[in-house]
């Protein structure tokens, strides 16, 4: 390769290009003006997205990763421009996802002398200090000549092992400074993944054979490992019930006869009725958080360690974090269930799991779990509930569509009532669960696959955080569809503070005008002020006709539905157990609300 003299911005491009990413979400500030200029001349191969808020910048590129299972960088500027992309980079690294931050610092020659936005204390220049905690690491170059090499190290750190967000913090004198650069040349990274240990493997299929009430449960180390295909046939090979946690949706089809529904304290009658009674639990890519094992609380979700675990992941560190394990397994998820796969068969044909006692009890539990939604599905009660909205939702989003929720009822109620089939449909902020995900990583992940509907389902408040990015897509002309659900606040944590405390202690949860009526945005006149097509809907029957309507609109449009804000139609269906506190009662839980859960 020709060495070839560039500046600092110019040296970024090319490497961002030589691997392979097509898209940069991008704010410009005086912090990155030149890094951004390097773009100009390479417009026809790399694209500058904008956007309008740096958190939002950094949720479009987790979205297009998640979509598409391609990099995207985000570029920002310095100071505030840095740092509003923290809870992006959090949500990233929660959920394992990788994404290159690129951001502009302080002049080489002017670090700590307190410049324009500069961090200078305790050490100067010390943005990255910030970001530290989420991303797997940072780099800020000190010559030129060495930013080539630390976006290769970056590219290396963000794809291998357990994936994550990593930073590269150019100071502003270097974006611009000419130095010499020699592209990379030969390969830098492993073109394989691992495999878990041989021995392990055979353990774990011997334990699995010998398994009498199978169950497996699927994280997001499936979908980033791209081993649905692999989980589907060691689940019909064994005839297991499948379940999943909120980054394993989509890993398994919904409509399959094994699928199970989550399990949670936000899971399924049928999720928690199999985990709870299984005799091995063969866990994949899954972290065991709270919310998948109720709050840790024995009986509710799982029995380990009566229940013998079988675990794989990427990350050692998981193996045995919160349950001990019958077997560990260290390696990625679809070249294991492949190895483990070969296993069973060679110690067990595969099941006529259909005739079986167990698939039996299966599609029972299913049975039981469509009849325990069915009023809240089919009721005509104005303002409609989120489920009747998500049924008629359901009917207008085709199978191959993408949706993406954000946090609290929407996304709770979507990872338990919304079937999805595929992976990469169903895109939500499960670990950090930050309101206002929704709406930008939905622009993201319209970007990163175009040829697909996406459809963010959020609720009004995640709108009104992040809902100005409607203007950055109406700039695109992205065709992405955003139905809000508007019930005049943060209904789920009111409905918490009532289910705990009682109904005399709500604050600031149900939205009201200073004369105590009500208040509601209008978020289609809102929309429809972006340039945005927009229309409200309280009718549960028109709900379908509208989303239709909205996929079929070449830009973007908003669906406004005005749903519930009373209880019990806005109660979610738990049917596990999560751990909220109630200080009044010195960490012991209340007997109604214990009651209210099933226990």
């Amino acid at each position: 390769m020709t060495t070839q003299k560039l500046t600092g911005g110019q040296m970024v491009v090319d490497v961002l290009i030589r691997n392979g990413v097509e898209k940069v979400f991008a704010i410009p500030g005086h912090g990155n003006t030149a890094l951004l200029d390097a773009f100009v001349d390479r417009a026809d191969e790399i694209e500058v997205i904008p956007a309008i808020h740096e958190q939002g910048a950094a949720h479009m590129a987790d979205g297009y990763y998640r979509s598409s299972g391609k990099v995207a960088a985000v570029c920002t500027s310095i100071g505030p421009g840095a740092t509003n992309t923290l809870t992006g980079l959090a949500t990233a690294f929660v959920d394992s996802q990788p994404m290159l931050l690129l951001t502009g610092a302080v002049h080489t020659y002017m670090e700590n002398h307190g410049v324009l936005q500069e961090l200078d204390r305790p050490h100067g220049n010390n943005f990255p200090r910030m970001a530290e905690p989420v991303v797997k690491r940072w780099w800020q170059p000190n010559r030129v000549e060495s930013i080539p090499t630390a976006l290769q190290q970056a590219f290396n750190t963000m794809l291998e092992g357990r994936r994550g967000p990593v930073l590269v913090d150019i100071p502003q004198d270097l974006q611009a400074e000419y130095g010499e650069y020699t592209p990379t040349t030969g390969a830098r990274r492993a073109h394989h993944s691992a495999t878990g240990d041989p021995q392990a493997v055979q353990a774990a299929a011997e334990v699995l054979a010998g398994a009498k009430r199978p169950v497996i449960l699927a994280g997001g180390g499936v979908i980033a490992a791209e081993a649905s295909a692999e989980l589907l046939a060691v689940a019909e090979h064994l005839g297991a019930p499948v379940t999943h946690s909120f980054q394993g949706k989509g890993a398994f089809p919904a409509d399959h006869d094994l699928y199970a529904w989550p399990c949670g304290d936000m899971g399924s009658i049928p999720g928690n009725g199999v985990t709870r009674t299984a005799d091995v639990i063969l866990a994949v890519g899954c972290r065991f958080s709270d919310r998948i094992t109720s709050s840790y609380r024995p009986g509710v979700t799982f029995s380990i360690p009566d229940t013998k675990l079988v675990q794989i992941d990427i990350d050692g560190f998981e193996i045995g974090r919160n349950y001990p394990v019958e077997v560990g397994v260290v390696g990625d998820a679809k070249s294991t269930l492949t190895a483990l796969l070969q296993a069973l068969a060679a110690i067990k044909p595969a099941l006529d799991y259909r005739s079986t006692e167990y698939f039996a009890e299966l599609q029972d539990l299913k049975a039981q779990w469509d009849e325990h939604l069915r009023p809240m599905r089919t009721t005509d009660y104005l303002p409609m509930t989120n489920s009747r909205a998500m049924v008629e939702i359901r009917k207008a989003l085709p199978r191959e569509g993408v949706l993406v929720t954000d946090s609290s009822n929407p996304a709770n109620q979507a990872f338990n009532e919304f079937p999805m089939y595929e992976p990469r449909t169903n895109i939500v902020a499960g670990g950090f669960s930050g309101i206002g995900f929704g709406v930008p990583a939905a622009i993201g992940a319209q970007v990163g696959n175009p040829d697909a509907p996406v459809l963010a389902l959020v609720g009004d408040g995640a709108f009104l955080q992040t809902g100005t990015e409607l203007a950055a897509a109406v700039m695109q002309n992205v065709p992405l569809t955003i139905v809000v659900l508007n019930n005049g606040g943060w209904e789920a944590i009111k409905d918490l503070q009532i289910n705990l405390f009682g109904a005399d202690r709500e604050i600031v949860s149900g939205w009201t005008t200073p004369d105590g009526k009500p208040y509601f945005a209008n978020i289609a006149e809102f929309a429809r002020s972006l340039g945005a097509t927009a229309e409200r809907v309280e009718d549960p029957a028109e709900v379908e006709a509208a989303v239709r309507r909205a996929i079929a609109t070449p830009g973007p449009a908003v669906v406004e539905v005005i749903s519930a804000r009373e209880l019990p139609w806005t109660e979610m269906h738990p049917t596990g157990w999560w751990d909220i506190t109630v200080p009044a009662y010195h960490g012991e839980v209340r007997d109604d609300y214990v009651a209210k859960r099933g226990f």
